[in-house]
């Protein structure tokens, strides 16, 4: 007895120590920097979406613990965007969520774009937030039951409460999440307690995760939730219980552990396909400052509908969560799209004018060429048009513009923009039209010239928006180099296609034209690839021609492969020409084993299939060239012993399609196609003969015993059976 007071007075001070540690923690200050951080979040926002609209696809959530709220953001390079701040104090929940009219369609691809924020604490952060897809009854009030636990960090806005130390299943956790749910989270708070601690705390959903992660799960699921008991202490107290989360698809840095809350706007993309039913999210796939399209880390999942759309419905609401705790962190979102509202592509594509041909990525400009760049904007599909649309274009650099329109589809009138308002190389031009399905298209173009150059110049690519209440699009313009007035044009005089005899040589001939105003013309040199490796390079004689001897030995036969491209020491290039030189080849018998046999074979009464045995070697070689066909045909004579007896039955090839008899007529047993993975066009017919496959001797169930013989001759044609 006494033992036990002492046990009860030992749990005693245990507790009131977790109590005076739980003050002391509670009455500490928040961190300076947490408004300066919201300051930077605001200031560096990427180009988004108005989310205040009348007509906006976006609405914030009604919960009653929710304090989101839609703000203006400060980037004079992002203008007309507003984000969702979700949560920057502790102990808050925020959400927002899509309108009636922008659901998902299940039935249908559906991709969602936008940035998110969330602080810069690193490992320190706190909470995150979460991309759900949603069908609860709440609608767009729906949120974790708190209750009188208040916000609970760990729900991320979206997981159940994990509050009651007493709640013996999982059953009950998953009953206080937001229903008919799935989430995506990015969590920046490791929740990892463990033992009794952890009881009633909802502090242990992330136990044996990264400290900051991306993963998904099914909110609304018991199975989502990993329960651990806590058999008390000393066996005074009843069980206890807490829960951690089962994760699917988690994606974390191996770099960087707090990747997730490192002070930058991280793009996510989700794209759900329809037929697969699966869903791919992709994170860091854009550059915050550049808008440059990046490979970034993503995972595919396959979503259970029936979780998520208990009605079939195929209709879903989607939105953003977030919490923090006493932990907290700046939980922000810009939104780039909404789902099936407007589908629209935008493009940009630069033609130099001058010589007659498109700028390509890595091509190459000369200085004073007239050039035109034209942002494409086409209207494919949507629950309404395309209205409203603000384009932040900008402009590479070494070009001067002299002219500026956007021009429409249909009769629509054209518009001429200002370049007197061009600050910065940037461009902000309002369409005067809206796009749908009648007039799905629109071009702005701009004409100008390329800037002089004392060398070489690279142009960097750039990225410009496309933004509306509904949707942003970027468009990127190609990276290339400004010569100072030197221009480089290959033209292969001898034709672009070569066709030789087998061990036959050829010359190539031709010319390349240096256009420059440099007072010293640069040495140009040849450089050639034949299939695929690199061959010497070749001086041009004063005037540009050249003349390339090819050998026999260098060519391969059927297609060879000619690149040429002229440069100069500085990395100027010219256009590159690709010529096939075709060696016409011939198709034969490459071996066949003269003389084979069949296995020894007990006659039983009944009909049976004798195998061979020894080598039976038929190999096939075609150097025609990749797509030649040719079929091979086999013929018999009579199979007879040394007295004339015939034998019942006879030779047979059998391939997965069935069994073909070889008679005295040349018949069709195999057909192949030539390609180039065989440079020398050999093909072993024999080796993918199995045990039961290839050429078999068919033996009928009266045959006679007897030592038979027979000849089969293989025939080939130079087209398919």
């Amino acid at each position: 007895m006494t033992r036990n007071k002492e046990a009860l007075t030992l749990l005693k001070q245990w507790l009131s120590a977790g109590l005076i540690l739980l003050a002391v923690t509670l009455g500490g200050t928040m961190p300076a920097h947490a408004d300066s951080d919201y300051g930077h979040a605001l200031a560096t926002a990427p180009q988004g979406i108005l989310l205040n609209k009348t007509d906006s696809v976006m609405a914030l959530g009604t919960a009653s613990t929710s304090s989101a709220a839609v703000v203006d953001t400060t980037n004079p390079a992002a203008p007309n965007t507003q984000a969702a701040k979700l949560t920057n104090g502790a102990d808050q929940f925020g959400s927002i969520w899509s309108t009636n009219d922008n659901y998902f369609d299940l039935t249908q691809d559906e991709t969602v774009s936008l940035w998110m924020y969330f602080g810069d604490k690193g490992t320190s952060g706190g909470e995150g937030m979460a991309f759900v897809l949603q069908n609860d009854p709440n609608g767009i009030a729906a949120s974790p039951k708190f209750g009188r636990f208040g916000v609970q960090g760990e729900t991320l806005g979206v997981w159940g409460v994990d509050k009651n130390p007493t709640q013996k299943s999982s059953e009950g956790i998953a009953k206080t999440a937001v229903q008919n749910s799935w989430a995506l989270v990015f969590d920046t708070n490791a929740n990892m307690e463990t033992g009794g601690s952890a009881v009633g705390q909802a502090n242990s959903f992330d136990i044996g995760s990264p400290s900051n992660h991306i993963a998904s799960a099914y909110p609304s699921l018991a199975k989502t939730y990993r329960q651990y008991v806590d058999a008390g202490i000393w066996g005074f107290t009843s069980p206890r219980y807490y829960y951690s989360l089962r994760y699917n698809g988690l994606i974390v840095s191996s770099k960087d552990s707090g990747f997730l809350a490192d002070s930058h706007w991280h793009h996510v993309t989700i794209h759900w396909n329809a037929s697969a039913g699966t869903m791919t999210y992709t994170f860091n796939d854009r550059n915050p400052q550049t808008g440059e399209h990046l490979a970034g880390l993503s995972h595919t999942i396959r979503l259970d509908q029936n979780v998520i759309d208990p009605e079939h419905s195929g209709k879903i609401r989607w939105g953003i969560t977030g919490t923090t705790s006493r932990k907290w962190g700046n939980n922000l979102a810009v939104f780039e799209n909404t789902p099936g509202v407007v589908d629209a592509t935008t493009t940009a594509t630069l033609t130099n004018l001058t010589r007659g041909r498109k700028i390509q990525d890595h091509g190459g400009a000369v200085a004073n060429d007239q050039v035109r760049l034209d942002y494409h904007l086409n209207y494919r599909d949507g629950r309404q048009p395309w209205s409203s649309i603000v384009a932040n274009l900008k402009l590479p650099q070494s070009i001067d513009f002299e002219r500026a329109t956007i021009t429409y589809s249909g009769d629509r009138t054209p518009e001429t923009l200002d370049l007197q308002s061009v600050k910065d190389r940037r461009l902000l031009a309002k369409l005067g039209h809206a796009m749908d399905s009648a007039y799905p298209s629109a071009t702005i173009s701009l004409t100008g010239r390329v800037a002089a150059v004392s060398k070489t110049t690279q142009v960097e690519s750039t990225s410009s928006t496309f933004s509306s209440n509904a949707l942003i699009s970027t468009a990127e313009t190609p990276q290339f180099t400004v010569n100072p007035s030197l221009d480089l044009d290959l033209n292969v005089t001898s034709g672009q296609t070569i066709e030789l005899q087998a061990n036959e040589a050829t010359t190539v001939m031709g010319r390349v034209t240096a256009t420059t105003s440099m007072a010293e013309m640069p040495t140009v040199k040849l450089k050639q690839v034949l299939n695929k490796q690199a061959l010497p390079d070749v001086t041009m004689t004063a005037d540009g021609h050249f003349k390339l001897p090819v050998t026999a030995d260098m060519l391969r036969p059927g297609k060879n492969a000619l690149t040429l491209t002229a440069v100069t020491a500085d990395g100027d290039t010219s256009n590159r020409v690709t010529m096939t030189i075709k060696v016409i080849g011939e198709l034969k018998f490459n071996y066949i084993s003269p003389n084979e046999r069949f296995q020894s074979s007990e006659l039983t009464g009944k009909g049976q299939l004798v195998h061979r045995e020894g080598s039976w070697q038929i190999e096939v070689q075609d150097t025609r060239g990749s797509g030649s066909q040719w079929t091979l045909l086999a013929q018999s004579t009579p199979f007879v012993t040394g007295d004339g007896t015939k034998l019942g039955g006879g030779p047979v090839y059998v391939n997965k399609y069935g069994v073909i008899p070889i008679g005295r007529t040349p018949t069709p047993v195999l057909t192949h196609t030539t390609t180039d993975t065989n440079l020398d066009g050999k093909f072993n017919v024999s080796r993918n003969w199995t045990r039961g496959t290839g050429v078999l001797l068919a033996v009928d169930e009266d045959t006679i015993p007897g030592n038979y013989t027979g000849s089969i001759t293989w025939t080939l044609e130079d087209a398919p059976g």
